[in-house]
């Protein structure tokens, strides 16, 4: 019996109030300083799994679950949209893109789009990205159903991806902050669940999310991603 992971990913890019388009919106003028343009990310993740007997090109059975979206928006002036590296070179929205696992070679083609539908018009952009998670489970020729079906069962229940901690290092440099509670912050560790303290030190991570330190660091022990955005932190190699 054999595991196959993948991980692949798709993206969209459109402007409210229509769908999807390739059609080129009418050239307009507007102050690029004074006016403001709404950005939102979606992000859907997909987790699937394919079961195969022998060398059979289809499944005999396969399962998926979708998850709910994530969803960040941020405002930025058209003069700052316009100024981003379409090369992908750095920039807030390359920023994003790399907490949302975007590989790197992709963020030129994802910042062209998004500023050239800012340069004709003002309307909210939004930034559908679907994350698809792929696990194939190959199992020898069996002699019965029920054989094979104990089989998978078997796989399922055994089977864990492999976690990745961070290293050693990076989670001891990580950024030591009083916290200071404001009105877009969040209020408590996203890990323990229990409100932050003014005053109190927390940890914050290079993606900016704030945690109790004893917390984050038993969490990147294990895993090397941000619990909330999935950052990824320097970490070893498999």
């Amino acid at each position: 019996m054999s595991f196959n992971y993948s991980r692949t990913y798709d993206f969209q890019i459109w402007q409210w109030p229509s769908q999807p388009t390739n059609q080129q919106q009418p050239q307009i003028e507007v102050d690029d300083k004074n006016v403001f343009i709404g950005i939102e990310f979606h992000i859907t993740k997909v987790n699937q799994q394919k079961n195969y007997i022998g060398n059979k090109q289809e499944p005999v059975s396969s399962y998926e679950d979708t998850t709910s979206d994530i969803r960040l928006k941020l405002f930025l002036s058209k003069h700052e949209v316009m100024s981003q590296n379409i090369n992908g070179g750095g920039g807030c929205l390359c920023s994003l893109l790399r907490e949302f696992e975007i590989p790197v070679e992709d963020h030129g083609t994802m910042v062209q789009q998004i500023v050239g539908l800012a340069g004709t018009s003002t309307m909210p952009i939004v930034v559908d990205i679907i994350h698809m998670e792929l696990i194939e489970i190959v199992v020898p020729f069996v002699d019965s159903v029920r054989d094979y079906d104990t089989i998978i069962l078997d796989s399922m229940e055994t089977y864990k991806p492999k976690s990745i901690p961070a290293t050693k290092s990076s989670i001891k440099a990580l950024e030591k902050i009083m916290f200071q509670p404001s009105s877009n912050s969040i209020q408590e560790c996203s890990i323990c669940l229990e409100e932050f303290q003014t005053g109190f030190e927390v940890t914050r991570m290079p993606c900016s999310h704030v945690y109790h330190g004893k917390c984050i660091a038993k969490w990147l022990q294990t895993s090397h991603f941000c619990p909330l955005c999935r950052y990824p932190m320097p970490h070893y190699a498999l």
